[in-house]
């Protein structure tokens, strides 16, 4: 009964509009009243300032200053040309680029908005002169830029892992193989449409020459991904020592080597990152509160006894899981999303014997494929300003990428060892 009661709340007041924060507080503490449960209200202060205390969380204002800094110079251009050079010969090749250049920018910033800007303002237009319409070159930017929370580093499983006490490292390593499932069929819904409308039948192959010269150009972006990774699963640093270390890579490459910032320009870019960070801040705060309710209450078990009363497959809690994160992405960012229901599914899979580590990359899926999923998806809107093309236009003409992804979603979610696999190869 409570946890239908805190759904029904949470989803009214999204419904009318309450800002996200009071949303969930007021999710929170009204439960507390209506059903006469006694905690005090100091307990709702003090699990909302602890939520935002432990050290670990430094590392999510860095990431996000890292992915800034990178994503708002040259880089994004430097690597469209080098996978141009790669794959630009390709029928479809165009849209290839799209996807490949969204995949190593993903890499880089962590973050799926930085990617679809970066990445959609180049080659929205180069799409459309080739004879792509509009509409599909806005919807590709779109679904290929949501790749970028899935292949590591990736802020949502940073948070996953902070708020289910996961190991960080492993998050990193089970989201490689999943996001280049979805790069290959995004590709392959390229690969079909060049060929079908023949508008990019491909072209001559790039020389040797080419090839390494643009690697060289774009190398030390590349070379991002590389040190974090590195650092992270060689035991080097922790993730939060990482996103210090990425902060002072990106600063290096952008300000001293590709030139492509000034310090003039760096106070509005740490004020933009503040910004960013104080509201992912403030919503685990709020979803700690939350989370301290759903504990205290049992909820989780709750809902384990529910799944089993229907079925005792672990299919069937993960089927939940899918449907329950794909609604929720058309109401929300992936991470409010992730804070709010972690903590509900996180206990409940270990249950059902669901490795908690494949339960966040499928998450992260799920959350991906909202973002670019009307009527709140904030890709679809970044590639609806940059092509012109109103949203509901670029959803219809997204038709096979929704398919795409779906039969990606349903690959990793039903195939551990999609996830899994480099996970074991590194305990």
């Amino acid at each position: 009964m409570i946890l239908l009661f805190i759904c029904a709340v949470f989803l009214i007041t999204i419904m009318l509009s309450v800002p996200l924060v009071w949303a969930i507080l007021i999710t929170a503490v009204l439960p507390i009243f209506v059903f006469d449960l006694g905690y005090p209200l100091q307990a709702v202060y003090l699990n909302f300032i602890g939520g935002v205390e432990p050290n670990h969380f430094i590392a999510i204002p860095l990431f996000i200053f890292a992915g800034e800094l990178m994503g708002r110079g040259g880089v994004g251009q430097r690597i469209i040309d080098f996978a141009k050079e790669a794959l630009g010969f390709l029928p479809g090749g165009l849209g290839f680029v799209v996807v490949g250049a969204s995949m190593l920018f993903g890499g880089i910033s962590g973050s799926a908005i930085a990617d679809s800007a970066a990445i959609g303002s180049v080659m929205i237009p180069n799409m459309a002169k080739q004879g792509y319409s509009k509409a599909f070159a806005g919807g590709l930017v779109a679904a290929a830029g949501t790749i970028g929370i899935i292949i590591p580093p990736s802020i949502p499983m940073l948070i996953y892992g902070f708020v289910g006490n996961v190991s960080v490292a492993d998050l990193f390593l089970a989201g490689v193989v999943p996001g280049l499932i979805f790069g290959l069929l995004f590709m392959a819904v390229c690969y079909r449409v060049g060929k079908k409308t023949n508008c990019d039948p491909g072209g001559r192959r790039t020389s040797r020459a080419a090839l390494w010269r643009s690697f060289v150009r774009s190398g030390p972006a590349l070379f991002m991904p590389v040190l974090i990774l590195g650092g992270i699963f060689g035991g080097i640093v922790t993730p939060t020592e990482a996103a210090a270390v990425a902060v002072v890579y990106g600063f290096f490459v952008t300000v001293v080597l590709y030139r492509d910032f000034t310090l003039k320009q760096m106070p509005k870019l740490i004020i933009d990152s503040f910004v960013t960070s104080a509201i992912v801040m403030v919503v685990i705060g709020a979803t700690t509160v939350l989370g301290w309710l759903i504990t205290l209450e049992q909820l989780p078990q709750m809902l384990a006894v529910f799944i089993n009363s229907v079925s005792e497959s672990p299919f069937t809690f993960l089927l939940l899981v899918n449907v329950v994160l794909l609604m929720l992405g058309l109401v929300l960012d992936p991470l409010p999303a992730i804070l709010l229901t972690a903590p509900l599914f996180i206990p409940t899979a270990m249950t059902f014997g669901v490795d908690p580590v494949h339960l966040g990359v499928i998450m992260t899926c799920n959350v991906a494929v909202g973002l670019f999923t009307p009527p709140v998806g904030a890709t679809l809107y970044v590639a609806s300003r940059i092509s012109g093309v109103g949203v509901l236009s670029i959803a219809r003409a997204m038709a096979p990428l929704y398919v795409a992804a779906i039969s990606a979603l349903l690959l990793v979610t039903y195939v551990p060892a999609i996830s899994m696999t480099m996970v074991e190869l590194f305990r």
